[in-house]
């Protein structure tokens, strides 16, 4: 009997880079936090592996940010597939993220990668526009005979804290028709809400991931900052369809 083969994908969520290496955000250096995921994932071996950064790459919509995570990406010679989020100008993203042209959708053996643009200018909350809703569609179609997964920056589920299901996709009850009339979704995966979840949305798994840098507050009421430390997700895609998902916390200094 043949061994069921797998590929790994790496998700990195939320660095918010300022606009320099120097910078910090609340009391952290995202920079530093960022290279030491980095180290952990070159200590796992898994240093080939394609890693999606969904979201909020910048903290501050700086094109300075794209450019010190371009040389840092380049120099550590990472696969990356990203997306922005809310915190981040895609304009920008495409022009200092020179060394990573912009992936919509990436077919790996079995599997298929589909990536969505949740943001929305001068907002927090996310919002599905009717040309990604339209892509996605026709990506799903073209995709038919794979497995897929979704990457997006705004959860479309509710998480359990009370200000940030207030920056839920706005509309997700249209996401998630799109979604119906495709059985091949194995789940979807965002950030933005600095924190780990794991849930059941519509019949499809929707995961969050923590922050490469700082976390919020678990079922939370209002703004609040936890200790948790910095973390990222790990994805194995079997070749029959199961996937296997989890989180790594990373021991890292947190200021220069």
């Amino acid at each position: 009997m043949s061994e069921v083969q797998k590929i790994r994908l790496l998700q990195i969520t939320d660095l918010h880079f300022g606009k320099t290496p120097q910078c910090l955000v609340n009391h952290v250096n995202p920079v530093m936090t960022f290279n030491a995921i980095l180290d952990d994932i070159d200590r796992l071996r898994w240093h080939k592996d394609i890693i999606i950064l969904s979201g909020d790459l910048s903290g501050i919509e700086s094109y300075k940010s794209y450019k010190i995570l371009n040389k840092i990406l380049k120099c550590r010679d990472k696969k990356i597939i990203w997306l922005p989020g809310n915190h981040d100008n895609v304009t920008d993203m495409i022009k200092y993220l020179k060394d990573f042209p912009r992936i919509i959708s990436m077919a790996l053996q079995n599997w298929s990668v589909i990536t969505l643009d949740t943001s929305q200018p001068n907002s927090p909350v996310g919002y599905i526009h009717a040309d990604e809703l339209q892509m996605l569609e026709r990506q799903l179609v073209k995709m038919k005979d794979k497995f897929i997964i979704i990457a997006m920056h705004h959860c479309p589920a509710l998480v359990g804290s009370r200000w940030l299901d207030k920056h839920r996709v706005k509309n997700h009850s249209d996401f998630f028709k799109i979604l119906s009339n495709h059985k091949n979704i194995k789940g979807i995966f965002t950030g933005h809400v600095h924190q780990k979840f794991e849930g059941i949305c519509k019949d499809i798994a929707v995961y969050t991931t923590p922050s490469s840098c700082f976390q919020f507050e678990p079922n939370s009421q209002k703004y609040e900052i936890s200790e948790t430390l910095p973390g990222y997700r790990w994805l194995h895609l079997f070749d029959d369809g199961t996937l296997e998902t989890g989180v790594n916390y990373v021991s890292a200094k947190l200021t220069g």
